[in-house]
């Protein structure tokens, strides 16, 4: 039966909390209570499997570059609220952390509104970030109910950076015939018909409308990442000229990188007082 471990928070990068988590086989996390972010993960017998940025700001109120923000309840610019909407920001409670039979360690963190919130968005809410190591498994699971008494929409999703040695020497295999929409130029563009993609300086960007299941390949290393309720796929690398940019990460940061995450984006949803949506991604290493 899954029990109750004590689990202390502990200091973080610019003083933000966090929480450690190991498995008994090994595997291990790192969680920041900004944002409930994931920024390190490894699995079992493994290395380290996300990107996370030598110019990364770790200060309250900041985003995070790497690891796995949780982008909600707006992806991107797709709406009136800051680029990826604030659950990345703000502070998440730890509800507990335990152990489960197959001898993975699970973290539960919630966030409800605050004022804070409501000062973005005048919904009520509660949300629920789950994070489960294990073998070669990461499992991210999102929840949100609606505790107002109107409907709300939202869009999101788990933006996870990979690591990689480096992204030219890297394809991706899961999107043939997927309708798209080109995130550089917000254009829909036609399926591709190539069943592996590659990347060089131009980088990438993508919303991958009903695309379920990736795998990113780098030499003898494969990646799988698969949405549970997550209707789209994401695929982002913001390239040479880009990346010079961005001014928390570093000038060679984006060879090191691939965003690929479960997202809802194509279709927002729609939740109704009172109703829950559930959704999630597992990655694994094979």
């Amino acid at each position: 039966m899954p029990q109750s471990i004590p689990t202390p928070i502990l200091p973080g990068a610019g003083g933000l909390p966090k929480i450690a988590l190991t498995a008994s086989d090994g595997a291990s996390a790192e969680i920041y209570l900004q944002g409930a972010q994931v920024t390190s993960w490894i699995p079992a017998g493994g290395t380290e499997q996300l990107f996370l940025s030598r110019t990364a700001d770790f200060a309250e109120g900041d985003p995070i570059r790497g690891g796995v923000p949780v982008c909600w309840p707006q992806f991107s610019g797709e709406g009136p609220l800051q680029a990826h909407g604030f659950a990345r920001n703000i502070a998440w409670e730890l509800a507990g952390v335990q152990t489960n039979d197959d001898q993975s360690v699970t973290a539960t963190l919630r966030v409800t509104e605050s004022a804070e919130t409501r000062a973005l968005w005048p919904h009520p809410f509660a949300a629920e970030i789950t994070v489960t190591v294990g073998g070669p498994r990461l499992h991210i699971a999102f929840a949100v109910t609606n505790t107002g008494s109107e409907d709300f929409t939202f869009s999101g999703a788990l933006h996870t950076y990979l690591r990689l040695a480096d992204v030219y020497n890297a394809t991706v295999e899961g999107f043939a015939g997927i309708p798209y929409k080109n995130t550089f130029t917000n254009e829909r563009e036609a399926p591709d018909t190539v069943q592996m993609l590659g990347f060089g300086p131009e980088g990438a960007g993508r919303v991958c409308y009903g695309a379920t299941q990736a795998t990113v390949r780098e030499g003898a290393r494969a990646v799988t990442l698969t949405n549970e309720n997550f209707p789209d796929i994401v695929l982002w690398n913001p390239g040479a000229e880009k990346a010079s940019r961005i001014p928390d990460m570093e000038p060679d940061g984006y060879r090191h990188m691939l965003c690929i995450e479960a997202g809802v984006v194509g279709t927002p949803v729609r939740l109704a007082p009172g109703a829950v949506w559930q959704g999630g991604q597992r990655i694994e290493v094979g």
